[in-house]
């Protein structure tokens, strides 16, 4: 069994990535696993919002900590002159890192609950097309 059985009268697939499908009346979470359907749906009307999620850079904070201690150390114990630029250098890698990247896509509807906020990220890279066609139907300004 495929997707194309799960569709209604006269609805097309407009757009894919599996296992999300954008079709001409809904948004579709398609899954066949051993033989089960898991099938989940949001349509056009329910959805308000596509938000783009950042996630903090947890290594990059870590390596900016450590070279903000570190430099402190040096500085106080062998008054290293480069240990300030260290300290900089951390200080900078923790602000860089705490900024954070794209993560995912969440897709918000009215009345959703936080089991089916879950359900509906959408990993950030490789989306861009199909996040697109989903934002061009619910009528969303394009970035």
């Amino acid at each position: 069994m495929g997707i194309r059985e799960q569709l209604r009268q006269g609805e097309t697939v407009i757009s894919d990535h599996q296992p999300y499908y954008a079709t001409s009346h809904r948004v579709i979470r398609y899954e066949e696993i051993d033989g089960r359907v898991d099938l989940w749906e949001l349509s056009y009307a329910r959805l308000t919002s596509v938000e783009v999620i950042k996630m903090p850079r947890h290594k990059m904070m870590i390596a900016g900590t450590m070279l903000v201690v570190g430099g402190a150390i040096m500085s106080a114990t062998l008054a290293f002159i480069t240990s300030w630029f260290a300290i900089l250098a951390g200080v900078g890698a923790l602000i860089y890192g705490g900024i954070g990247r794209e993560a995912y896509y969440q897709l918000h509807a009215s009345g959703m609950t936080k089991e089916e906020a879950a359900r509906w990220r959408l990993v950030y890279w490789g989306n861009a097309s199909f996040i697109r066609t989903i934002r061009t139907a619910i009528g969303e300004r394009l970035d």
